[in-house]
């Protein structure tokens, strides 16, 4: 890893900044949330507005509280007097409650264990020679895992609506080894992994029946990742999913139309039900909606890795501090594409169990490809900040062959700008 700060930029790696601990640069002062793709959708004015100045009606108002509150200053006055005056003796005496001896004798425990029995069957087999039967051990146990699935005995927890607070690092230095060194990376991906995706049409199904089967699928993707959060020192919190129609509100400000979002100020995912008019060739395949699911779990892993808000960090470091949006546009498509990467990771996971077919992965690949920032925009050269189509496609494929979630360190040195445009 090279070493960030101004004297170590380097062409692979231009985003050096002070060592210093956060200040004002601290990155709860933005919420990150992260969408399946660009949005233009703004946030919510501030609810406080500082008045401009007095008006006389609300001047007289606070005369006319003060007049009221003379009379009843007074009358407490006057019962307190009245109170002290019913006795000489203003010393307060303290009775104590009368003290309570209990005796618990501990009750007598006969413990008898009786040895549990065991029958063994025995099979004769030919006696011809001896005439002594041979005993045949007919014992037969049923394999647990007969699919020879990873993770099989890892109890998925339930959607946690009140998760733990993210990790944040404290300095930039801390963010950026948090980013390129993550003990995550090291974690292997699990192949294959029991998931089972039910053959729905997403786009005719009930939204009851859309977010059933959403929230089931986040199930299998903490199937998939939640013992590696877990054993690399990380909480593996269960999102929920959050279906809304049009744009709505939530602790990341407004939702915006035809996207998917994570939310890292309640830790939840929200998935816009018209997001399939965006590619309406695929719609009604049941990978589509999981494979967006995934890509915003990725977002969710980083979160719970530190990744995300130390991205988050020095993204608003060069915005605001060095007003180089170029270099902030680069870091967010590293974080996308390493979502994309992430996902593809949990595709190649789940497609023996899910029978996902070459054609429906050939269909993930082309989503990923048409919501890339030069797809969206019609601009061939256009440069945003989730990446272009060609890009996102690549990443995705790499998750898709992964054997580590290192392979999807978007943040290393050796990815170069050009792999992230």
């Amino acid at each position: 890893m090279s070493q960030w700060g101004p004297a170590g930029q380097t062409s692979n790696n231009p985003w050096g900044a002070p060592n210093n601990p956060w200040g004002r640069q601290m990155p709860g002062a933005r919420v990150p949330n992260r969408a399946m793709m660009p949005a233009n959708a703004g946030y919510p004015p501030a609810v406080y507005q500082p008045s401009a100045g007095r008006s006389s009606s609300s001047h007289a108002g606070k005369v006319l509280i003060g007049l009221l509150l003379v009379p009843i200053v007074l009358f407490l006055l006057v019962v307190i007097a009245k109170a002290m005056s019913s006795t000489g003796d203003t010393t307060t005496q303290y009775t104590p409650p009368p003290t309570t001896t209990t005796t618990t004798t501990p009750p007598t425990t006969t413990t008898t264990t009786t040895p549990p029995t065991t029958t063994t069957t025995t099979t004769p087999t030919d006696t011809t020679s001896t005439g002594t039967p041979t005993p045949t051990d007919t014992t037969t146990t049923a394999p647990p895992n007969p699919g020879g699935y990873q993770n099989a005995n890892y109890q998925v927890p339930d959607p946690n609506l009140n998760p733990p607070d993210l990790p944040m690092p404290t300095t930039y230095s801390e963010a950026a080894d948090w980013m390129q060194s993550n003990p995550f990376y090291n974690s292997v991906v699990p192949v294959p992994v029991q998931c089972e995706i039910p053959n729905i049409d997403p786009s005719s199904a009930s939204k009851s029946d859309l977010s059933t089967y959403l929230n089931d699928s986040v199930a299998c993707l903490m199937r998939v990742w939640g013992p590696a959060l877990q054993a690399s020192g990380y909480n593996a919190s269960r999102p929920s999913v959050t279906l809304y129609s049009g744009t709505i509100q939530s602790p990341c400000g407004k939702m915006p139309d035809e996207n998917a979002l994570y939310c890292s100020a309640d830790q939840q995912v929200y998935y816009a039900t018209n997001l399939p008019d965006l590619f309406p060739q695929y719609a009604h395949d049941p990978i589509v909606p999981v494979a967006v699911i995934a890509h915003e779990f990725g977002h969710a892993i980083q979160a719970q890795t530190g990744i995300l808000y130390s991205e988050s960090a020095w993204q608003q470091y060069y915005q605001d501090t060095e007003n180089d949006t170029a270099t902030a546009n680069e870091l967010s498509r590293r974080t996308e594409m390493q979502a994309d990467c992430l996902a593809g990771a949990f595709v190649q996971a789940v497609t023996q169990s899910a029978g996902l077919t070459t054609k429906q992965q050939g269909i993930v690949q082309q989503v990923f490809f048409n919501i890339g920032d030069d797809q969206l925009t019609g601009d061939p050269t256009y440069d945003g900040d989730h990446g272009r189509g060609a890009n996102r496609r690549t990443w995705l494929d790499t998750g898709m062959g992964a054997s580590t979630a290192g392979s999807c360190n978007a943040f290393a040195d050796s990815v170069a700008s050009s792999q992230v445009r």
